[in-house]
């Protein structure tokens, strides 16, 4: 008799085959979900661009990127305010509610009312499709941000989740121009006026709090300047992060998450990365492991909104609308220095114009040694001998000599960043290097003209040649060498100048030694030391060789003015920088600059305050240099 129907085995051959053909098809459909979803959130994205345009041609400028009113606060310090929920008012994502067909939302804001009052409860809490990457499992309606101003205090101010945020700049979270210990070459702009309640709080994007900019105030050119990019939703209804309708760092603003802080690139990992109002709390309630595991780590003991880098739930990047209406994936591995000036308002067009398609593909080079040195000097001088130049610029041998580059200052917590290692470095010729920093005199004789803000006639009551020269950019320094190797005297003595290394500067700085640094105390023990960097109250700028000079005779390698070097900046560089003579990488978008022992001044964590763009200066940032002879 004929069977009808299947056998054991042919179902067990069909169910096999069903199984293998799931599971190869798995990963496509995943995949498949996952384009679809970023393909949602590129045009989320798009749409946004289109509204900020129509915006602009509306009211001549971008949105702002919040508007904050002390209201019944006495102070006007509202960045250091944790009452959020009653100095901020609208945003951009608000403002931009009737350019993305959603006016019917707009009017339900009462613009009278802080978003934290009961009159904007409904807006507030509305979830927005527009607003929403559904890539983000977190941004869902029993996930809200709960906004308590003290633990478990009721009510609770409640928002609905967002995950877009416009650029307010990757430039240092603290105030311009810093000091004299940590300058900030490219930080926040407080405008603060009593009298008249007026506060303003700007960084270096497209958007600030309470100030509004024109196309017209970009040097960056619209389609290399970041306008809106991904943010998450918090993981739990504490976390402040990704929320639409506020006007926060986090919630609906990225700040300060360039290389002169810890949260430079997409999506850090960094444990300290996000500084948030709040954190403490939240490493508390769900755990700090939890945090690291979800990759949304942020400072537990920080409490205000402070920095907010870029996060998606993409696998290994996120979306970024550029001004232009162009959105990219730009990858978490993104060179870190380009990312910092794309953020920039005040990146020279010309910097990023040219090839910028593949920068932006492009990741941070590998961990390989390089043997490419710089040429060395003819004539090796001899070790403690001195020079005067024809400007009456002083200089000393330093001798040859092999250190440890990157030692710690002595009483950190922890060992350095992974990326900055101590490594061996050996610098094999003697070198004039500059005793003093070039003072205001030798630039004016050199360049015809005083940038300085120290100088007499202004703060001072003496004269201030000899007060070391600052404001100036890393081209002017580099400029200034080239002139002055151009005069006919230092021609005449087959002289020539240039910027010194960072692997030179440090290890003249510590005069040839790998000890660490105690950089707490230094200047305590010793008053008369002059050392400024890192130590708080720094002393103001002084005449060159006001203090002692080090066991080189070297002055002012730890005080007065921070110094230019010649290298460009990348944080991992330590980790591939040849052994002799390192020059540092061959191409970037920053330089370095020095002021102590250790390229962190005392910090274990990633902040390089005064790191900034050769394009900028600073009241607190100078040079020295080095001179070599070809006779």
């Amino acid at each position: 008799m004929q069977r009808s129907g299947l056998g054991r085995l042919e179902v067990i051959v069909i169910v096999a085959v069903v199984v293998l053909i799931t599971a190869l098809a798995g990963p496509t459909i995943l995949a498949s979900r996952e384009s679809a979803r970023r393909m949602y959130c590129v045009r989320n994205l798009q749409t946004l661009g289109t509204a900020l345009h129509q915006y602009h041609d509306v009211h001549q400028s971008l949105p702002p990127a919040a508007i904050w009113h002390a209201g019944p606060l006495k102070s006007l310090m509202l960045d250091q305010s944790r009452q959020i929920d009653i100095i901020t008012h609208q945003n951009w994502a608000q403002l931009l509610l009737p350019y993305i067909g959603r006016d019917d939302l707009a009017q339900q804001f009462d613009r009278t009312r802080p978003i934290g009052d009961d009159n904007n409860e409904r807006a507030r809490t509305t979830s927005l499709s527009e607003m929403t990457c559904p890539s983000d499992d977190f941004n869902r309606s029993d996930n809200p941000y709960r906004f308590e101003f003290r633990a478990n205090a009721s009510p609770q101010v409640e928002f609905a989740r967002g995950n877009y945020a416009i650029n307010g700049g990757t430039q240092c979270h603290r105030s311009e121009p810093g000091t004299p210990a940590r300058p900030c070459g490219e930080g926040v702009r407080l405008f603060i006026d009593e009298d008249r309640r007026i506060f303003q709080h700007t960084g270096s994007g497209v958007a600030a709090i309470n100030q509004a900019f024109s196309l017209n105030d970009f040097h960056n050119g619209q389609s290399t300047l970041v306008a809106i990019e991904e943010v998450r939703a918090g993981i739990h209804p504490l976390d402040p992060r990704g929320v639409w309708s506020l006007g926060q760092v986090g919630g609906s603003i990225t700040f300060a998450h360039g290389v002169s802080g810890d949260a430079g690139s997409p999506n850090n990992q960094w444990d300290r990365s996000d500084d948030l109002l709040g954190c403490g709390r939240l490493h508390a309630e769900v755990g700090s492991e939890t945090l690291l595991k979800e990759r949304m780590p942020c400072a537990h003991y920080i409490d205000r909104n402070d920095q907010a880098t870029a996060r998606s739930l993409h696998p290994n990047g996120v979306n970024v609308l550029f001004l232009d209406g162009a959105v990219r994936f730009i990858t978490d591995e993104v060179d870190r220095g380009l990312w910092h000036v794309m953020h920039s308002r005040e990146t020279p067009k010309e910097i990023l114009e040219e090839d910028f398609e593949s920068r932006v593909t492009r990741q941070e080079p590998p961990a390989e040694l390089s043997s490419e040195t710089a040429a060395l000097p003819r004539i090796d001088p001899e070790p403690g001998t001195l020079l005067t130049n024809s400007l009456g610029m002083s200089f000393v041998a330093i001798p040859a000599g092999e250190f440890q580059m990157g030692i710690p200052d002595i009483g950190n917590d922890g060992p350095p960043p992974p990326e900055t290692p101590i490594h061996t470095v050996k610098i094999p010729r003697s070198l004039w290097f500059g005793q003093h920093e070039v003072t205001q005199q030798a630039f004016l004789e050199v360049m015809g003209h005083n940038p300085s803000f120290h100088r007499a006639g202004e703060e001072m009551s003496t004269d201030s040649g000899q007060f070391p020269v600052e404001q100036v950019t890393w081209f002017d320094a580099d400029e200034f060498c080239r002139r002055l190797s151009d005069l006919p005297a230092e021609r005449a003595a087959g002289r020539r100048y240039r910027l010194p290394t960072e692997a030179e500067w440090e290890y003249a700085c510590r005069s040839g030694k790998s000890e660490a640094y105690d950089w707490r105390t230094g200047r305590h023990r010793n008053p008369d030391s002059g050392e400024t960097a890192g130590v708080e109250p720094a002393l103001p700028i002084a005449a060159v060789g006001s203090y002692p000079p080090n066991a080189f005779g070297l002055y002012d390698m730890r005080g007065n003015v921070w110094e230019w070097c010649a290298d460009w900046f990348d944080r991992s560089y330590y980790s591939r920088s040849p052994l002799v003579n390192p020059q540092g990488p061959q191409t970037g978008y920053l330089k370095v600059l020095r002021g102590g022992d250790w390229i962190f001044v005392g910090e274990v964590c990633r902040i390089n305050y005064p790191i900034i763009p050769p394009w900028k200066s600073n009241r607190y940032i100078g040079f020295r240099v080095i001179c070599e002879t070809t006779r």
